[in-house]
């Protein structure tokens, strides 16, 4: 029986593996806030009233780049760490998946990683509906 069920577990593993599918990320930005920063707690930002916001609550400097939303969206991660980045990011039946690399230690600010997606055939990120 167990054998059974760990074979069943690996090809349900093995057809999600096998249907997540490799998004390029366009571009990236990075920055850092101080702990008493609130961190943002989405995962997107799907549109141009929101883009602003997330750019400086991350505090960015400048104004925020141009983004076409339309084609876009911006993966959002922050992390407390020195450094974090989108190390993985793939498509699995609409759902954009992404994995966070950040360093070692904990150091005394948040790190907040940015990075600009093709938003085609893209419906949630983690599991969250874009934007959130």
């Amino acid at each position: 029986m167990r054998r059974r069920l760990a074979l069943l577990l690996a090809l349900i593993l093995a057809e999600s593996a096998a249907a997540a599918t490799p998004v390029k990320v366009l571009r990236t930005w990075t920055g850092h806030m101080p702990l008493e920063v609130p961190p943002l707690f989405q995962s997107s930002v799907a549109t141009a009233d929101a883009w602003p916001r997330v750019w400086a609550t991350c505090q960015m400097s400048g104004a925020p780049p141009e983004v076409d939303f339309a084609k876009h969206l911006v993966l959002v991660a922050v992390r407390r760490s020195s450094d974090a980045r989108f190390e993985k990011v793939a498509l699995d039946r609409g759902n954009l998946v992404t994995r966070v690399a950040v360093a070692a230690g904990t150091p005394k600010q948040q790190t907040c990683a940015l990075a600009l997606v093709d938003r085609a055939g893209v419906s949630t990120v983690n599991g969250a509906p874009l934007g959130r």
